[in-house]
């Protein structure tokens, strides 16, 4: 998603340029290349899809978050991996908090079931890991950048 909203920010400010054709290569790419750049300045690093898994690396939650970069907080959407796809299994997280390195989400699983609330502790590595909650049960998990769903 955020690729395509920097591509699409790009050709708009690329379009002049090329039209005129009166520009060298290298000025093109430097004005793409900052065109990037400030659509990306918008997005905060929680921006984009994320992949939620136990410690042995089995799958759990897929995760479409919106950062935008501290300005109206943050907002997200999430998919069970538990189960097969299906057309509208994608559900909208209810609470999601950034406490300085420590995030909160909260959300009730679709087809019922006990709400969900994860607790994570950021990495030095971009990846963030803690625990989920639901019901009584604790499950350690750790949550990766991953390919936009």
């Amino acid at each position: 998603m955020r690729r395509l909203r920097s591509t699409l920010i790009a050709l708009a400010l690329l379009a002049p340029a090329v039209a005129q054709g009166d520009q060298p290569d290298n000025v093109i790419d430097a004005r793409v290349r900052a065109s990037a750049e400030a659509a990306e300045s918008y997005q905060g690093r929680l921006d984009g899809a994320w992949t939620l898994t136990d410690m042995a690396g089995r799958p759990i939650y897929d995760f479409q978050l919106v950062d935008r970069g501290g300005r109206d907080g943050l907002e997200g959407a999430f998919r069970s991996l538990r189960r097969p796809a299906v057309a509208g299994d994608i559900g909208f997280i209810d609470s999601l908090d950034r406490d300085g390195g420590v995030l909160t989400l909260a959300f009730r699983p679709l087809g019922g079931g006990a709400p969900v609330t994860l607790i994570l502790k950021s990495a030095a590595d971009g990846d963030w890991t803690g625990d989920l909650r639901q019901g009584p049960a604790v499950t350690p998990v750790q949550m990766r950048k991953a390919l936009d769903f």
